[in-house]
């Protein structure tokens, strides 16, 4: 005969709060806990190894002294508006913090309302996790990734640098002379300028890719920046592309490195005008799903047949008379190191759509 099992007794309210009390000061995140005021009245351990302050000197304190030169006020505005909204509750996104001796710590912050069984607020939890380690890795990697494929790009550029210096020691040699006549010498000297700017751009985007540059994240306004590609590929148009702009007003700046998403932005732009070979329309937009701005650069080509969409994003892959094929790979290292993507959309004869998604939840 089955013994009857003993019921297990529930544990009591103080015995719940005692456990959670201690998740709390051993969480491996950083934590603290504030009142309705924002006056901190409890940090965990984490907190303490992390920012340098004790628990004796943070309790009584406002979080602000977190704060560091790249919070800015529209941070928090966003911040605010959406942890009082009954409907969210909560606002998660990426910050750089100050320790207590200065030090800047990238941080994953979550800070969650605390309310009672009627809905008022009554306290507020921060869980924070350290991503600079994380960070550094991800620079470690892409530089490694880079490092693999010296060699082969060391055989492209050479070839890509080979035929531009030629006709450049060519064309001088032509002017040197002294008899080209007007129009001959005013061929010659395009050519020295079309040339030298294909091996200026040849160079970049070799030094681009074998030492890419550290993210410097910035509030900056995405609508600007696309306003600002698309009226520089109209103007190197020579007259027969148009743009059609459709900016979602209500996109307010987030934090990127507009430096580098601009390059970004270029490169596929440019790669829409060649597509059209300078005739015909490209249309930039840019909007706003789930978490993330997008940047979306559409043209009406011939399109990217299938079996070059396998290998878009991969280095030395180019559909291309020349070029060293490292533009699109370049773009798509850099809006991963975002912690975006880039999304995709061809079908042959009904031209091409490359969408630019960046995570808004920067701070």
């Amino acid at each position: 005969m089955a013994k009857s099992r003993k019921p297990v007794e529930p544990p009591s309210e103080h015995g719940i709060a005692l456990t959670l009390h201690q998740a709390f000061r051993r969480s491996n995140d950083v934590m603290f806990y504030c009142d309705r005021d924002g006056t901190i009245l409890d940090v965990n351990e984490a907190f303490v190894r992390h920012y340098g302050w004790t628990r004796e000197e943070s309790i009584g304190q406002n979080p602000r002294l977190l704060r560091s030169r790249y919070t800015t006020p529209d941070t928090y505005q966003e911040m605010w508006t959406r942890i009082l909204d009954p409907q969210v509750g909560f606002w998660r996104g990426e910050l750089v913090n100050r320790a207590k001796d200065g030090r800047e710590i990238p941080v994953i912050l979550t800070i969650t309302a605390v309310r009672d069984e009627r809905g008022g607020i009554v306290g507020y939890v921060s869980n924070a996790m350290d991503v600079g380690d994380l960070r550094r890795l991800q620079e470690r990697v892409a530089q490694t990734e880079a490092l693999a494929q010296l060699g082969q790009m060391a055989a492209v550029v050479a070839h890509e640098i080979r035929n531009p210096l030629g006709s450049i020691v060519m064309a001088a040699r032509q002017l040197a002379g002294g008899s080209l006549a007007d129009e001959d010498r005013d061929l010659v000297l395009k050519i020295l300028r079309d040339e030298s700017q294909r091996l200026n751009e040849t160079l970049t985007n070799f030094l681009s890719y074998a030492r890419p540059r550290p993210l410097k994240l910035e509030r900056a306004d995405l609508n600007a920046l696309a306003s600002d590609v698309a009226r520089i590929v109209t103007g190197d148009g020579g007259g027969g592309l148009k743009i059609e702009s459709a900016l979602d007003a209500g996109l307010a700046p987030f934090r990127f490195d507009p430096d580098q998403i601009r390059q970004v932005a270029w490169n596929i732009a440019l790669n829409a005008a060649q597509a059209l070979e300078g005739r015909g329309l490209v249309k930039v937009a840019t909007g706003r799903r789930e978490g993330f701005a997008f940047l979306r650069v559409a043209d009406e080509g011939p399109g990217i047949p299938a079996e070059a969409r396998e290998d878009l994003f991969q280095p030395f892959r180019t559909t291309k008379s020349h070029g060293t094929g490292l533009g699109l790979a370049i773009a798509d290292r850099i809006v991963r190191a975002h912690g975006g993507r880039i999304e995709v959309e061809s079908a042959p004869g009904r031209g091409a759509a490359f969408t630019v998604f960046l995570p808004t939840a920067q701070g």
